[in-house]
C-alpha cells in the first residue's frame, strides 16, 4: 500500500518533519508513507491576492494528484472520524493521498473532487502539527488494520 500526505507547505527540517519521518518509519511494515510539500513563487502571489486566487493556486499544484487512489482531503468541515473509522478509509486500498490545504484551505469545488473530506479537530492547528497528528493517525489505523497493539 502507498500512502501519500500532499501538502501546500514550504520544505524544511525541524522537529515536525523528524515525527512525520518516524512515523513513517514505523508504518513500513504496513505501507509506504510518504510526504510531500508543495510551494512556489505563484502561492506565495496568490495568497497576496486573496482566498479565492489562494485556493486555485493550491489546487493547481493539487491536481496531478488527484488521480493516485482514493483521495482525501483535510478541512475543518469535514466529517471527524474515530480511529476506527479512520482505519476503515485506509483498510484494502492500493493508494490513499490525503491533502493538507494552505492558509485559506480549499475550495469547495477542490473538495468536490475527493473521494472524502475530513477534519482532524475542531480546533485550529498549524499546519505542521496537523500533519504530524495525520501520521500518527495513518499509522495508528494501519495498526488497527493489522491487528497490532499500539491502539490500545
Amino acid at each position: 500500500m502507498k500512502i501519500n500526505v500532499v501538502a501546500i507547505a514550504k520544505p524544511e527540517r525541524d522537529c515536525y518533519s523528524e515525527l512525520c519521518d518516524r512515523f513513517s518509519k514505523m508504518a513500513k511494515r504496513y505501507a509506504t508513507l510518504e510526504a510531500y510539500d508543495l510551494f512556489n513563487a505563484k502561492v506565495t502571489k496568490a495568497q497576496e491576492s486573496g482566498r479565492e486566487m489562494a485556493q486555485k493556486s493550491y489546487a493547481d499544484l493539487f491536481e496531478p494528484w488527484l488521480g493516485r487512489g482514493f483521495t482525501i482531503a483535510l478541512d475543518p468541515l469535514g466529517k471527524e472520524p474515530t480511529s476506527e473509522k479512520f482505519a476503515e478509509l485506509l483498510r484494502d486500498r492500493h493508494e490513499v493521498t490525503f491533502f493538507i490545504g494552505g492558509a485559506y484551505g480549499h475550495s469547495r469545488e477542490f473538495l468536490g473532487r475527493c473521494d472524502r473530506t475530513i477534519s482532524l479537530s475542531q480546533l485550529t492547528m498549524s499546519h505542521k502539527v496537523a500533519k504530524v497528528t495525520l501520521f500518527e493517525q495513518i499509522y495508528r489505523g494501519l495498526t488497527i488494520n493489522h491487528g497490532h497493539p499500539y491502539h490500545k
